[in-house]
């Protein structure tokens, strides 16, 4: 029989499975990595309040690099835009442009599927509860990453 502990672990990669072949599906084989996909759902929920480079990674928890990487990639492709703040011209702001607008709705609307399907004979009331505890498994993930980096960080 599985223990609590790797059957949750088991079922967090099937729904990694099941999200990243739904977003592949809305994707409509633009071929976007991760990190794109991230980028663009970010822009797509938090603009134009957290719409720049260094509001992704830290709110993402990618790293600048990946984020310019990614951003460079979709900037070719016409997916985003980039517009220098009148007030402060090193900050970049950050907009969903010709297919990028396209694309990011139907990510988000295959991830809205997803989350429908799995909420499925749940009460409100059993969500709010899973909601709290998602809230301090995510806050231990951050303690657990950090922790790694600094560990990495350290060996090197």
């Amino acid at each position: 029989m599985i223990c609590l502990e790797e059957q949750f672990l088991l079922d967090a990669v099937k729904l990694e499975k099941l999200y990243r072949g739904c977003v592949r599906e809305a994707a409509c084989g633009c071929r976007l990595t991760p990190n794109e996909i991230a980028v663009l759902l970010f822009l797509r929920r938090h603009a134009p309040e957290k719409d720049t480079a260094t509001d992704i990674a830290q709110i993402q928890g990618i790293s600048k690099a990946l984020v310019t990487r990614s951003l460079d990639s979709l900037y070719r492709r016409g997916f985003v835009q980039g517009i220098r703040d009148q007030e402060d011209r090193r900050i970049v702001h950050l907009r969903l442009c010709g297919e990028g607008i396209k694309v990011a709705q139907q990510l988000y609307m295959c991830g809205s599927r997803v989350t429908a399907q799995l909420r499925c004979g749940i009460s409100e009331e059993e969500l709010e509860m899973v909601q709290d505890v998602m809230q301090k498994m995510h806050h231990n993930l951050d303690e657990l990453l950090k922790t790694m980096e600094g560990q990495v960080k350290g060996h090197v």
